[in-house]
């Protein structure tokens, strides 16, 4: 079998080894400077354009990038998209005063790495959004392909944990499995209502990283189960919300048609 072949079978496979190749090829220059891992950024995007420059040629490259061009949105998307981290990261660092916490609060500082980074997400939700979602959705409804997703979005991550210094050093793991798997779920929910924007998607995910409150005192291991723990509430609503509207509107379709 040739690669070609092996690739047109299994597109998703091959978008997730070359996605965590790419990426981690930058991890030892990590070490010497976070500036230097910034190109692992756009591993995710890479991988779809070249899985999908290969499944579906031009046509299908074409309509990857397009992705990134739909803005036109009702206003309260974005919104949303940026508000939506910054209200759980306040939820959060309230619940970290009951943790013995300084009942003080502060915002997250914005730095120009992080203004970068901020941008550079782009990267990473063409691949993980625009590409891996959509085809996960070929198999799977929308809200377990975001879960399976989110899960190896995650260990994507994995070698930041094993560099003192980086933010993920002192973070549990399964924490932030679980913190990554709900931001996946709410990504796919606004994409759901955006037409599949990867710039919405873009936004949401640059917000979490960017925005937020700081709790003084608080240990990074509980930190980080309450983000874990706030966010995977806030996926859990938007699950059930989705699926109670839902049931509300075939219930509507169903009354429509017995009246006819």
């Amino acid at each position: 079998m040739s690669m070609i072949s092996f690739i047109k079978r299994k597109p998703l496979l091959v978008f997730f080894i070359l996605a965590y190749i790419f990426a981690w090829v930058f991890t030892p220059l990590i070490v010497i400077s976070p500036v230097y891992g910034l190109p692992g950024l756009f591993a995710p995007a890479f991988a779809a354009l070249i899985v999908s420059g290969i499944t579906g040629g031009r046509h299908e490259v074409i309509g990857l990038l397009r992705k990134l061009t739909i803005w036109r949105v009702n206003l309260i998307w974005y919104l949303v998209a940026l508000g939506l981290p910054v209200v759980v990261s306040l939820f959060i660092a309230l619940l970290g005063r009951f943790f013995g916490s300084d009942p003080s609060l502060q915002f997250a500082p914005i730095t120009a790495l992080g203004l970068v980074v901020f941008i550079l997400v782009i990267g990473e939700e063409l691949g993980w959004r625009g590409y891996a979602q959509i085809q996960f959705e070929k198999k799977y409804p929308t809200f377990v392909a975001a879960i399976i997703l989110g899960i190896l979005w995650g260990f994507w991550h994995l070698p930041n944990f094993f560099i003192p210094g980086l933010p993920h050093y002192e973070v549990p793991l399964l924490a932030f499995i679980f913190y990554t798997t709900s931001l996946s779920i709410l990504a796919a929910w606004l994409m759901k209502n955006t037409r599949g924007s990867v710039l919405i998607a873009t936004l949401f995910h640059g917000a979490t990283n960017t925005f937020g409150f700081l709790t003084p005192g608080l240990e990074v291991e509980t930190r980080w189960w309450l983000i874990a723990i706030v966010y995977t509430a806030a996926a859990l609503v938007i699950i059930l919300g989705t699926r109670v509207r839902l049931q509300r509107s075939l219930r509507r379709s169903t009354d429509n048609a017995s009246v006819g």
